[in-house]
């Protein structure tokens, strides 16, 4: 009974984690029919949200976490590791986009695809919702996928090892809601084993969120460009 109420509690942080992405593109996609004061009762509402999401995921994890792991530093050198990881995901996702544009004539994922359309929405739009995405797309994304697909999953289903398990189900269950074709699911499960493997490589999550957030950092970065044109 403990192990499915543990799932039940796993699906609903990633749900948790799907509503706090889509959030900011249905405001950017909505913004023209708000009036400014609802404007500005939507963004901060978010911004609200968003951390009291933030602060109360971490705090739980904290209570999960093993002591050893909770006293660990985020060092130059596991910067370094971080680095190395998001050099290998930068290798598969390229790659992987260059084999998906031969195979079927897309340029991109429909996932990247889909977060670039919404840059249509930037020119004479809010401000505060174009600044929104970017962050989410930038860091704050990152941080609460990391909680949701890797660390609670570890906590809460597989805390006494089995992590080949671990890794097999969270990468698959990490590129579900990113895919829309199989060779779509097969890269991002690839992006999701790095993101374990970086996870797993001293059982923390921060190592994780730092490869998550430099790779999703150049595309936060072109979004935010976009958004000055």
């Amino acid at each position: 009974m403990k192990l499915v109420i543990n799932i039940v509690k796993v699906i609903g942080l990633i749900f948790l984690s799907l509503l706090c992405n889509i959030t900011p593109m249905i405001l950017l996609q909505r913004q023209f029919t708000f009036s400014l004061p609802l404007k500005w009762g939507l963004g901060i509402a978010y911004i609200v949200f968003i951390a009291a999401v933030i602060y109360f995921l971490w705090k739980a994890h904290k209570k999960h976490e093993d002591a050893a792991v909770a006293q660990q530093k985020f060092t130059w050198k596991d910067f370094g590791f971080a680095f190395l990881f998001f050099l290998l995901a930068r290798v598969v996702a390229i790659g992987g986009t260059l084999l998906n544009q031969q195979l079927s004539g897309q340029s991109t994922t429909a996932n990247d695809a889909g977060l670039q359309g919404l840059a249509n929405f930037f020119a004479g739009g809010f401000f505060l919702y174009t600044l929104l995405y970017v962050i989410l797309v930038g860091i704050v994304g990152p941080i609460i996928e990391e909680l949701a697909y890797r660390a609670f999953p570890n906590h809460l289903l597989f805390k006494h090892g089995h992590k080949v398990l671990a890794g097999i189900v969270t990468t698959a269950v990490f590129a579900l809601p990113h895919a829309t074709t199989v060779f779509e699911f097969l890269i991002y499960a690839c992006l999701g084993a790095i993101l374990y493997l970086a996870y797993q490589r001293r059982g923390n999550v921060k190592d994780s969120m730092a490869v998550h957030i430099l790779n999703n950092l150049p595309s936060a970065i072109y979004l935010l460009l976009m958004a000055f044109k």
